[in-house]
Parts: C-alpha cells; structure tokens; sequence
C-alpha cells in the first residue's frame, strides 16, 4: 500500500512540475509573446530582404558589365562616337566603378584618335575630382604623365606623380618613382636620375624586373 502512495505522490508531483512550466510559458508567452513574434518576422525578413537585394545587385551588376563590354566592342571596331556616347551615358549612371572606368576609356578614345588636347583635359577633371576611385585617379595619373613625358618640363611631372612616388602604401610608387628617373634622364640629370634608381636598387619591394631594368639602364649611363 506504501508503495501504490509513493508512486500516486510521484506522479502528482510530476503533474504539478509539469502545469508550473506550462503556466511559467503561458506568463512568459502573454508578456513577451508579441515581442517573440516581432524578432522572427523581423530575422526572416531580413533574411529574405538580404537574399533579394544580392540577387538584385548580382542582376545590376550584369547589366553594368554588359554596357561597359558593349561600349569596348563599339571602341574595338572604330565606333568612336557610338562608343563615347554609350561610355557618356554610364559615366552619367550610377553604375559604381564602372562609371569611373568609363570616364577613363573615353580619354582613352580621345587618345585614339589623336584628340590629346580633349584628352588630357579630361584626365585632368578626372584627377581634380576626389570622388573618384583612388587607385583608378592614380592609374590616370600616371597615364598622363606618361604622355606629358616627352615634353612637359620637370616640375610639372614631378607635381603629377610626386606624391605617389612618395606614398611608401601606393602600388604605384615604383612606377612613379620610375617614371620621375626617365624625366631626369630627358633632361640631362644623371645624377637624379642615378639616386633614384639605386634608391629603387635598395628597396626590397621593388618588383625584380625593375630592378633587372634599372641596371640595364645604369650600365650604359656615363660614370
């Protein structure tokens, strides 16, 4: 008889346990349950709203690719003037750095077609305007400097690229640095032009074909 008790007394405590968890959840459920509610459609749309906006940027992206591909195809086959106006209108988009790089295809046409003048004074909007893409405002540099190597005097060069072949951070700087050696060299300037390279020479970073280059270079300069 004792032992029908002790099980009745387990079984009923169990079936108290048991109603006290239920009430604590219903208390719980009846005081946050709004609030849980909120948090999981919250979580599943966030979770679908990511979901949709990569696939509406993957789709966006596409169509930007596609535009700057259609313009290099018209540059390609001597469309000129079809193609600035498609590289015009995404550089007038938002199309991110397609936008910039169109900008810079259109000097590039310019270029092409011997219209340097157009050409330079675009570039040079493009490296005025700090809203650009850092390391595709450096390449124009560079690139504009290059063309003005043959002629533009020394310190017009060294104000173009100076600062990049300064910048220890700037993957351009051996380049710069490089570039400022030669327009030593146009002038006559061994001697800059010499601490420049053996400069270059001792740096560690500098890619081994430069360096390659440069004593080519040396070798053949007047002692």
């Amino acid at each position: 008889m004792r032992e029908i008790d002790t099980g009745a007394q387990e079984a009923f405590i169990k079936e108290v346990n048991e109603d006290l968890k239920n009430e604590s959840m219903k208390k719980i459920w009846d005081k946050y349950g709004l609030y849980i509610i909120i948090l999981v459609v919250m979580a599943l749309t966030a979770a679908v709203s990511f979901e949709a906006i990569k696939a509406w940027y993957t789709k966006r992206l596409q169509t930007w690719s596609d535009s700057y591909a259609y313009a290099l195809s018209l540059q390609n086959q001597g469309h000129y003037d079809k193609s600035i106006d498609t590289f015009d209108y995404i550089a007038s988009k938002d199309y991110g750095i397609f936008s910039d790089l169109a900008e810079m295809q259109k000097a590039s046409i310019l270029l092409e077609q011997k219209k340097n003048d157009e050409a330079y004074k675009l570039m040079e909007k493009i490296i005025q305007n700090q809203s650009f893409n850092p390391h595709l405002r450096d390449t124009t540099i560079l690139k504009l400097a290059s063309y003005k190597l043959e002629n533009a005097p020394i310190e017009e060069i060294e104000q173009l690229i100076g600062s990049i072949a300064a910048d220890g951070n700037n993957s351009w700087q051996f380049a710069a640095n490089e570039m400022l050696a030669l327009a030593h060299l146009r002038d006559s300037k061994t001697q800059e032009a010499k601490e420049i390279y053996n400069r270059l020479l001792s740096d560690n970073k500098t890619p081994e074909v430069m360096k390659a280059r440069i004593k080519d270079i040396i070798s053949v300069l007047p002692q």
